[in-house]
């Protein structure tokens, strides 16, 4: 099968789309497919695609409004390309959908946000694509609610398996921190149930920033924390992907910042979730509990802070052996194969 990949431009300095496609391109070919990638950075771009659309048996568009352009609208370029598209079998994967449709949204989000819908639903109408996907709860609900009938498609990690030991240190509990630190996540709580593990466990806590973190309020509120419960905190600075699994086979437990519903959408988190770590997040309540979901490799092994918190079955859980690597780029390969064949 010909599958031509559609993305924003490529980004070498962050874990992106182009990254995501980059690792799913490689395992395809391996199946035997036929796969290339169209890079979209500007509307010069997308008129030489209009104008000179390739051959393919499948158009794989990786959707997510921020990708294309700052302010999250494409305009007459999305519709056009969607009209060309629309004569060929697509698959449209949503990364992200509009802005704007959570609890506390500012009314430029809100604004912003009305506009980026009208334009998305208005491209969905044009392109009837073949198949619709998304990567997480949050952007399912959102577009279910429209009237688009999307199906859940995997997005897994950038940290392939590699052959490390799995610490069995029991002086020092490591929490790893892998991503980025969303300001809104609920760090005074993560430092409470943190506390509640320390009681029970009674090993010094350390926190581990795996991989280059930018200065933000988020990364601020999280070493507040540290500060007020004593824990220790260390950076580890860019890592080759070798040495990010290393460190988060050397952690306890991980962090994810990013909120529950949308944590399908993060690279980051299910890189420790397929090294078989156990994760700590929120859910912030934006999506009805009826619409989260995980895959079934990391049922019970998600952990809500703001649960009623079950630490002596977080531990136990950490006492038994490692989960095993789980093969997300190969999952996802062959899920999108069997949607789109």
């Amino acid at each position: 099968m010909k599958i031509c990949f559609l993305t924003g431009p490529q980004n070498s300095k962050r874990c992106g789309i182009t990254d995501y496609v980059n690792l799913l391109r490689v395992v395809l070919e391996n199946y035997g497919h036929d796969v290339s990638n169209i890079c979209l950075s500007g509307s010069k771009t997308f008129k030489k695609v209009i104008t000179n659309l390739p051959e393919a048996d499948i158009f794989s568009f990786q959707f997510a409004p921020y990708a294309f352009s700052p302010n999250g609208m494409l305009g007459v370029d999305l519709i056009n390309l969607g009209k060309v598209l629309r004569k060929n079998k697509t698959h449209l994967n949503f990364h992200e959908v509009w802005i704007g449709a959570y609890k506390g949204a500012s009314l430029y989000e809100k604004f912003m946000g009305w506009r980026q819908k009208r334009e998305i639903l208005e491209f969905v109408k044009v392109l009837n694509p073949s198949v619709i996907t998304s990567t997480n709860s949050a952007a399912l609900d959102r577009l279910q609610k429209e009237g688009i009938n999307a199906t859940y498609l995997y997005l897994f990690g950038n940290i392939p398996f590699i052959e490390t030991d799995v610490s069995t240190n029991s002086d020092i509990f490591k929490v790893a921190f892998f991503g980025t630190l969303y300001d809104k996540f609920p760090y005074d709580l993560l430092g409470k149930r943190l506390c509640e593990i320390y009681a029970i466990y009674g090993s010094k806590i350390e926190f581990r920033i795996i991989g280059l973190q930018r200065e933000s309020l988020g990364f601020k509120k999280l070493r507040k924390v540290a500060s007020c419960y004593n824990f220790s905190i260390a950076e580890t600075g860019e890592l080759s992907s070798t040495k990010v699994a290393k460190e988060i086979n050397d952690c306890k437990i991980g962090v994810s910042t990013t909120p529950y519903d949308a944590i399908g959408k993060s690279g980051a988190s299910a890189a420790m979730l397929e090294h078989g770590l156990p994760i700590l997040a929120f859910d912030d309540e934006d999506t009805p509990k009826d619409q989260l979901f995980v895959i079934n490799e990391f049922i019970g092994q998600i952990f809500l802070i703001n649960d009623p918190f079950e630490s002596n079955k977080l531990l136990h859980f950490i006492s038994q052996e490692r989960k095993p690597f789980f093969d997300g780029v190969a999952y996802t390969a062959k899920n999108m194969v069997r949607m789109v064949s």
